[in-house]
């Protein structure tokens, strides 16, 4: 095989690795935050240094850097989840979430950029089910070890009319 055509294929395979990875991530992260196993959400992040931002398109699209929630060690969202069992109170809605369009924009050297659409349904205890938000996912995934973990996860907001008490990470 020519030079060539090796460093085609192997840039071909690197691709579909992290683009089978970013999805995998992204079915996980769903699944956990859908069965409400918040305790497991900070495991998604890595330990050394992450950042996990929620921002509203306008915000974005107007380069203010005001996010609605902030977390920027790991430290930190342990803390968010702890606040989410012990001391929030807030109403309880049957979450799901639905991933697409996961795109990987750039990978190399143990870790991706990808972006993904998301759009959040919410269902009360009547039955009633609503549009919370739709939006896109912004992350730097990182490999450690077997796994795959977000070094950054920024959440941009399409829908304007989110609740003001944001309790549930998306």
């Amino acid at each position: 095989m020519p030079d060539s055509e090796h460093a085609d294929y192997a840039a071909t395979a690197a691709q579909e690795y992290w683009h089978a990875r970013a999805r995998d991530f992204f079915s996980d992260y769903a699944d956990c935050l859908d069965q409400t196993r918040f305790d497991e959400w900070p495991t998604f992040f890595r330990a050394a240094d992450c950042r996990y931002e929620i921002r509203s398109r306008e915000n974005e699209d107007l380069g203010l850097p005001a996010a609605i929630m902030y977390c920027d060690t790991h430290g930190m969202i342990i803390d968010r989840v702890t606040m989410l069992r012990k001391a929030l109170t807030y109403r309880h809605m049957i979450q799901r979430r639905f991933i697409s369009n996961v795109r990987v924009l750039v990978h190399g050297a143990g870790q991706c950029t990808v972006r993904a659409n998301f759009q959040l349904m919410q269902t009360d205890n009547d039955g009633v089910t609503s549009l919370f938000g739709v939006g896109q996912y912004r992350a730097t995934l990182v490999r450690a070890d077997t796994r795959i973990e977000a070094a950054e996860l920024i959440v941009v907001l399409d829908t304007f009319g989110v609740d003001n008490l944001l309790a549930v990470p998306i």
